[in-house]
């Protein structure tokens, strides 16, 4: 699959250090086939605990929202 066209990207995330949510802008976003998880161009930096991996956040209900919306908008271009 491609990478979304778009610059910016910002999904919601909940950083499992200190339990908050958070707008991050990840940048592009690809989903590689051979991989579990989506690849984000720009790193995933909380606010209070800085540089996260993604096993140090969640995407929330919203961020999942979010993320479906920019994998299904590849089928649409």
């Amino acid at each position: 699959m491609t990478v979304r066209k778009k610059k910016h990207n910002k999904l919601n995330f909940l950083c499992k250090k200190c339990r908050k949510e958070f707008d991050c802008d990840v940048g592009k976003i690809s989903f590689p086939i051979e991989e579990n998880r989506p690849r984000f161009e720009k790193n995933i930096v909380c606010p209070r605990c800085g540089i996260l991996t993604m096993d140090e956040v969640e995407l929330t209900e919203y961020g999942q929202t979010q993320l479906g919306a920019v994998f299904f908008a590849e089928f649409d271009t």
